[in-house]
């Protein structure tokens, strides 16, 4: 059996973290939605009831991608290939998506931009490492 790398033993443990959390605030931002949206109708409150609604299909979409964390947690701790390529796509997206948001603003939003996509480009660097692409058997 392959030996599992230290960081992907991280990795596989900040995902569980991240999930924990983004599930617990999800949660709570689909329960808080579903009360605003729920007064909001009683009540003739159009714009309640609007915000609670946005707030149970970002609290649905945040529990979804806790779900997929928690996923490709449990394939990054048992080195299934799959999980190295959902890894790659998921810190893919995030580099793309936190590139793009550098040009969003000004010189502040610039900076914490760059800064914010130390983390994510590390750990794609890390991913394409020729021992950790041999643990997960690519």
């Amino acid at each position: 059996m392959q030996q599992r790398p230290t960081g992907i033993t991280v990795l596989a443990l900040v995902y569980i973290l991240l999930a924990s959390l983004s599930l617990l605030w999800s949660l709570f931002v689909f329960g808080f939605g579903g009360v605003a949206a729920a007064f909001g109708s009683l009540f003739g409150a159009e714009s309640v009831a609007t915000t609670g609604i946005n707030s149970v299909v970002s609290g649905t979409l945040g529990i979804i991608t806790a779900i997929v964390q928690l996923i490709v947690a449990f394939g990054l701790w048992k080195l299934r290939p799959w999980a190295w390529l959902l890894a790659i796509v998921a810190v893919g997206l995030n580099v793309v998506g936190g590139a793009l948001g550098v040009f969003s603003g000004g010189l502040w939003t610039f900076c914490c931009g760059l800064f914010g996509l130390i983390i994510p480009v590390g750990i794609l660097i890390y991913l394409f490492r020729p021992d950790v692409k041999r643990a997960f058997g690519r």
